[in-house]
Formats: structure tokens, sequence, C-alpha cells
């Protein structure tokens, strides 16, 4: 809400209609965002040629359905993950964005944010040698409103696991198999205020193996309380990277190298950095005719990774993954300064 509100400030934007199934939406969003119309039919939307950019936020299930009916209106697209939750949408959906005049961008933008560039910048220096091993998590006790998260098509994998592997991903490579182990940590959940029966998995151990040969353990559920560590650690030959705070909102990182000895803490100047950043970066390839650098075969590689996580904990076994994409590259250096309270800090001062 508060990036579209900026954007359309700022004139950059004209948001001209919103959708839902449930018409009490309208009196709600209304009072926090200025729109024309409300349809309780999307499709209205996707038929005006006035639209260029359309948004969509739907319970899972409906995201590869709607995205794929937008871009052939001829509508720009940003999706929330993930694009499609089984392999025969997540086709579907690909070619015909690969096939497509616009732009499709898939959440999340992890690899947007100054932090993560800065980090995958330290890796192409070859920071801290060659990556043997490295850890993610992110999660949470879980939502009390929306079934959907805890039925088919929803759960903490796709809401939440899927910025460690973006992150992963996007710092490593891509992922040879998958290995995962899942289940059901509170079969009755209050949602709403009504008991629900819980469908979807909502507690996760996944192990990743990547093309580079790494091995990458990412913890997920709707099981965490709370914790106090980084989100990401890369565990290099010659030395150590951690992100600190979560992937979708980094407070910086820390590097430990082998020849100082010690670790250096870079805190990130852009602490305010919005995970919303896909809509602005969209915003700007489509006025500016650039090319996104949220990368469409990331993001589908991404999305092969949780589906296959699903068949192998349900199968018990090791699931090898089809795709791949190329390794990302941004042309802007990004410069994160040492901080001057907590450089040099070595071991024994823990």
């Amino acid at each position: 809400m508060e990036i579209i509100n900026k954007l359309s400030f700022k004139g950059i934007i004209n948001l001209k209609a919103v959708s839902d199934v449930n018409n009490k939406i309208d009196k709600v969003i209304s009072k926090k965002i200025k729109y024309q119309y409300f349809y309780k039919n999307y499709k209205k939307i996707l038929e005006d040629p006035e639209i260029d950019l359309v948004l969509i936020l739907t319970s899972m299930n409906e995201h590869s359905k709607i995205a794929e009916q937008a871009l052939i209106s001829g509508k720009n697209v940003l999706v929330e993950k993930p694009m499609a939750t089984n392999m025969k949408d997540l086709d579907r959906l690909f070619k015909v964005a690969k096939k497509s005049e616009n732009l499709l961008i898939a959440a999340p933008f992890v690899i947007l944010s100054p932090v993560f560039q800065a980090i995958h910048q330290e890796l192409k220096k070859n920071r801290i040698g060659n990556i043997s091993l490295a850890r993610a998590r992110y999660g949470w006790a879980g939502p009390n409103w929306g079934e959907w998260y805890y039925k088919t098509g929803g759960g903490p994998l796709f809401d939440l696991g899927v910025y460690n592997i973006t992150t992963l991903t996007g710092l490593l490579g891509s992922v040879k198999n998958v290995t995962a182990k899942s289940s059901v940590s509170k079969p009755i959940r209050i949602i709403n205020g009504k008991k629900v029966k819980v469908k979807t998995d909502d507690n996760f151990q996944i192990l990743l193996e990547f093309k580079n040969k790494c091995l990458a353990v990412v913890t997920t559920g709707f099981t965490m309380q709370q914790y106090n560590s980084p989100a990401i650690e890369l565990y290099g030959a010659e030395g150590t990277i951690q992100m600190l705070g979560d992937d979708w909102e980094p407070k910086g990182y820390e590097v430990w190298d082998n020849k100082r000895s010690s670790w250096e803490l870079f805190k990130t100047p852009y602490a305010n950095w919005p995970w919303t950043a896909g809509l602005t970066h969209l915003v700007d390839c489509i006025i500016n005719n650039k090319k996104p650098m949220v990368n469409l075969d990331h993001a589908y590689h991404v999305n092969e990774i949780m589906i296959k996580i699903y068949e192998s904990s349900k199968k018990k076994k090791q699931i090898s993954i089809n795709s791949s994409f190329k390794s990302l590259n941004f042309k802007k250096n990004i410069k994160i300064k040492k901080s001057h309270l907590d450089h040099d800090r070595n071991h024994d001062d823990i």
C-alpha cells in the first residue's frame, strides 16, 4: 500500500482499479489507497486497454491462472510468490511469459536489496574462497488469518522459505537436487476465530545440493516463536559471510577472513530498503524500456525447487531439479562501509 501511494503521489502511476471477490474489501482498502473502480470480477481489469500493469496478490492457487490471462491480455505483471503451486501450471505460465512481449516478474525481490548485492560482490571477488556449506532460515508462529495458508497451495515453504531459496540460489547458482523432511506440527489452528484442520505441512528441514557441489540447509516453518541469528550463513575455505537480519529486511553483513583472523561488520545505509521494491523496479523497467534484474529463469528455478521439496518429503527420497539459470550479474557496485563501532571484532571478544 505504501509503495503504491508513493508512486501515485509522485505521478508515476495511476491506480485505476482494484478487484476482490469480497466486496467488503473495497471499504477497507479505499481508506488506505486511492483508485477509481472496484470490481468483484478481476477480468474487468484485464479487459481495460488503459491498464498497463497488473499486481496479483491473491491466495496462491490463483496466481498462475491470473498471471497467464493478464499476459495474454497484453499486461505487464507482478505476481506474488509462488508463480504456481504445481509443475503443470508453472510450465504453462513460463511458456506464455517467454513468448510475451510484456514483462512478468515474480516475488520475492531479495536480489534487489543492497545487502544482497554487496554480498554477491564479495563472492565474485572470492572473498571467502570456495563455498562448501550454507545455512538459511526464515519462519514465525504463523498467521491467524487466511485459511488457505494451511490448505493445499499455501504453507510456509511457498510463503517464507521462498525468500531463503531465492537468496541462496542468487548467491550460489543452480540447485542439482533436493532432499526434504516436512511435517504438520499443529494439526488444528485457530484461524479468524474458528478451528481449522491443517492440510499443508507447516514445518520444514531442507537440504539443497548445488551444481557447484555446495550443500545448503534451509529451515522454515510456521513453528518459530522468535530467533536472533543471521538469516544466511556462507562457509568458505577462507572465511565466512553472514547476512544479518532477515533476507527480506537485511541489516548488513559480517565477514570472517582467515587472513585477518577477525570479523568485519558492514552495516547497511539502506536500512529502510522496502521488500516491495519489485514494483518500483518493474515500473522503472516499463517506463524506460529496460530489462528487469529480477530474472524469470531464476524465479522458475526457485519455484521448481519448492514444488520438488514437497515431492521429496512425500516420497521420502532425493529429487532432481531439471531447470537452471545463468549467474546473476549486477552492473552497479554497491558500497557498504565498515562499522566504526564494531569492526575488527575477534573471537576473543565474544
